[in-house]
């Protein structure tokens, strides 16, 4: 069979008439539609015969587990075999996050209107309890899965307070679903979202005032066990979940900032000697804590982190002091602080901002790799000569092939200054690239004296026969400033596969990528073409103090 590339994909056992009907007409378009009578084999045949450029969406796979048969698990043997079935979705869904960037699966609702065995329903092999058990061991295989998002459609039912019926055994007999309209048009709204939506801009760091915002009442009036924390009151346990929500994000890779009017010595008391407190100041990346005027103080955090005002969520119990930072700083989220302080953590919960798929190994250190820096820009101060402070952190470059594709992928996703294509790539689309002999895809690792970056950059480019074209350069912030993307270049122009070929670099220029476009445009070894286009001179002169191999 021939291969197509669509826009969007959306497989289902329903007939595809009923999903079509749900749809806006003006979103139908950007929709393929199958049915799947034999989930096996015809799902897999179309999948491999496919290539999707954006969503990949599973909408329902019930005929794939007979959930509605009273038998279906008699003892161990037949759970063993719904282990099998289970098993085999996986691999499904594996297959199917091979061939499109991002794959939409809905696990299964429970039928809380089915009282044909009453309570036995919610017992080890009751209907009920297949559904929890099918759910929790997809959840459970999908967890590596970056590609792959899993959509809880019980919580969809209890997030939209679906009280029409889930399930309808008229439209079951009529037209072959077992699910009923209504809900077949909720399932249709939030692919819609999903797919077409935006859910507002990533947030990477949070700014935190701290008093009556992480504690209750003033560190410099009271006595630092005295303040609202903990057990002690109403108040207090509501400040304690707070910060514990607040440490469980700083795990998962988000950064925390403190911007607050303190004396130092009293925030440092809180923090060491409260014995309810959940965050220590080493879970902040920035620490501002003096008399200045908040919307300069977190002018010098997003400075210091090297972050963008609209990736920042900047929390405070004062209103005036929100409206100052809002004035000031026109891009920054934020969070409007309730005036009921009961309602402090379900509104935080509920924000924006803060979706993962997946949390990578380097989302569980990024907060101890900011403090790395923290400490170099602490040495290049001492230091006091830039040349001097650059050999003294005795950096080393190391370039390999792309080797982890999901992070690599991750990358492309979180990388805004200095990224030249602006164009996400995908996990498959990365290992496409790798897999032909025409392209180098390459990642660039780093360490110095305070100690591994880990992976600082990515590469891909096209060779031809007589020059080489770098689509796609991607530089972490965190490296700004180091010299390294001359040494780069001159590496790249000394490749065995590009050796005496010409460099070209294709640049898509917006205004999150002025960084990198400066850079190029100051830059004497690369020669502006046109607006997209440069081509890289012969000699590049390079700081001989950074080895890279």
């Amino acid at each position: 069979m021939k291969k197509y590339k669509i826009k969007s994909a959306i497989f289902s056992t329903h007939p595809v008439d009923s999903l079509k009907k749900t749809f806006i007409d003006k979103l139908s378009k950007n929709f393929e539609f199958y049915n799947i009578d034999n989930i096996r084999t015809n799902f897999l045949n179309n999948i491999q015969n496919s290539k999707f450029d954006k969503n990949f969406i599973i909408t329902d796979v019930f005929k794939t587990f007979n959930l509605f048969d009273s038998t279906l698990i008699k003892n161990n043997k037949s759970l063993s075999s719904l282990n099998n079935q289970i098993d085999e979705l996986i691999t499904i869904l594996e297959a199917s996050s091979t061939k499109a960037k991002k794959t939409y699966f809905f696990n299964f609702p429970i039928d809380i209107n089915d009282i044909y065995f009453d309570e036995i329903n919610s017992k080890k092999n009751g209907k009920n309890w297949l559904i929890n058990y099918i759910n929790l061991e997809i959840g459970k295989k999908l967890t590596d899965f970056e590609t792959i998002s899993l959509i809880d459609t019980n919580s969809l039912i209890m997030k939209n307070k679906f009280i029409q019926n889930v399930y309808d055994d008229k439209f079951k007999y009529l037209v072959g679903s077992v699910y009923s309209p209504n809900f077949i048009k909720l399932l249709s709204e939030e692919i819609i979202n999903k797919t077409f939506n935006k859910s507002g801009k990533k947030i990477k760091l949070i700014i935190l005032d701290l008093d009556n915002t992480i504690w209750g009442g003033e560190a410099g009036e009271r006595h630092y066990n005295k303040l609202e924390l903990g057990t002690k009151s109403i108040k207090g346990m509501v400040f304690s979940d707070f910060q514990k929500r607040l440490k469980n994000l700083k795990n998962k890779g988000f950064l925390l900032a403190i911007c607050s009017k303190n004396d130092l010595s009293n925030v440092k008391k809180v923090f060491k000697k409260n014995k309810f407190m959940e965050l220590k100041l080493t879970d902040f990346s920035s620490i501002r804590v003096n008399w200045k005027n908040k919307n300069q103080n977190v002018r010098e955090i997003l400075e210091e982190l090297n972050l963008r005002q609209e990736n920042t969520l900047f929390i405070d119990d004062n209103k005036f002091e929100r409206g100052i930072v809002k004035k000031d700083l026109k891009d920054i989220q934020i969070f409007d602080f309730p005036e009921n302080i009961l309602d402090l953590n379900n509104k935080f919960n509920n924000l924006n901002g803060f979706n993962k798929n997946k949390i990578s190994d380097t989302d569980k250190i990024r907060t101890a790799l900011y403090l790395d820096e923290s400490k170099r820009k602490k040495f290049k101060n001492q230091v006091f000569d830039f040349r001097n402070w650059i050999k003294e952190l005795n950096i080393k470059l190391k370039v390999e092939n792309i080797d982890d594709f999901e992070r690599a992928s991750e990358m492309f996703k979180r990388t805004n200054q200095f990224n030249i294509s602006h164009l996400e790539k995908s996990k498959i689309e990365l290992i496409d690239y790798s897999n032909n002999k025409n392209y180098l895809c390459l990642q660039i690792s780093m360490n110095d004296k305070f100690g591994d970056y880990g992976v600082i950059s990515l590469i891909v480019l096209k060779i031809e026969k007589s020059k080489y074209t770098i689509f796609d350069f991607l530089l972490s912030c965190r490296v700004f400033e180091r010299e390294i993307e001359p040494v780069i270049f001159k590496y790249l122009h000394d490749h065995k596969l590009l050796k005496n070929k010409h460099g070209c670099i294709r640049i898509n220029r917006n205004k999150k990528n002025s960084y990198v476009q400066k850079l190029f445009d100051n830059y004497k070894f690369i020669k502006k073409i046109n607006t997209q286009n440069y081509k890289i001179n012969g000699k590049i002169n390079s700081n001989k103090d950074i080895s890279i191999t």
